[in-house]
């Protein structure tokens, strides 16, 4: 079995593969660069414990935008599960091309959800990752990565706006029933989530008008369970698209690198 990881800039998902490709048990632990790999090697043993008839893991295969976290993280796996610790980014034996201006420039967590896209739901996609920011991924037909757009995401974006309002209270994170807030608070949360589903779908809108109008648009990412249902561009969740599209890169590769 293979543990897949999504190295994010504040949180990490890690996942167990199985050979059929589908994603079990699902994890979430801090990105954070200061933990010793002792500290995360107890818990990646302890968490692989926790499973019925504990699996054997083959490898572990990590896409990150936090090199300082992945390091810290090889070492855990290595020292603590006995495995092998292989960073996912793109190459042209994944079958998938990056058609933009700086390809070196995109990160391995869009690479992952283009060909996750691609392989699970063939097609023109838009793949919008609710996580630290929210990000557009445009996937061609023959899973192409085109480019796409990226907005602060919704934590990101209501810490920005406490941060430099003296006056203004923190908020629950939660999504307000209402468009018309009458507290303060209310007038927050719908400022912060109502915009947020606003945006995705005018983003999208343009997208579609500029490029294909019937692109399936696929939500994934640690938020996507709380914006994808007021989202009205929206057309499938699937919050394990990346963790798929890391192991499928995985199984592409092996052959070149066993």
């Amino acid at each position: 079995m293979l543990l897949v990881a999504d190295i994010g800039n504040t949180e990490t998902v890690l996942g167990l593969r199985t050979s059929g490709g589908s994603i079990g048990p699902r994890w979430r632990i801090r990105s954070d660069p200061a933990r010793t790999p002792d500290e995360l090697g107890i818990v990646l043993r302890e968490l692989i414990a926790s499973v019925p008839d504990a699996p054997r893991i083959e490898a572990l295969v990590a896409a990150s935008v936090v090199p300082p976290f992945t390091r810290v993280l090889a070492e855990a796996g290595e020292r603590y599960l006995g495995i092998a610790v292989e960073e996912f980014y793109w190459r042209p034996e994944l079958g998938i091309r990056l058609a933009v201006d700086e390809p070196t420039q995109v990160g391995a967590d869009r690479v992952a959800n283009a060909l996750g896209a691609h392989l699970a739901y063939p097609g023109p996609a838009i793949v919008i990752d609710f996580g630290t920011a929210t990000t557009f991924d445009v996937v061609a037909g023959d899973g192409a990565f085109l480019g796409g757009a990226i907005a602060p995401g919704i934590e990101a974006a209501a810490a920005s706006l406490f941060s430099r309002t003296a006056l203004l209270p923190r908020i629950a994170l939660g999504f307000p029933e209402s468009s018309i807030g009458r507290t303060t608070v209310e007038n927050l949360q719908i400022g912060v989530y109502h915009g947020a589903t606003v945006m995705v779908d005018g983003l999208v809108a343009r997208i579609r008008a500029e490029w294909e109008r019937g692109a399936r648009v696929i939500a994934t990412g640690g938020l996507a369970g709380q914006l994808a249902p007021h989202c009205e561009s929206v057309d499938v969740v699937d919050p394990d698209l990346t963790l798929k599209g890391i192991g499928w890169g995985y199984e592409r590769l092996r052959p070149r690198t066993a």
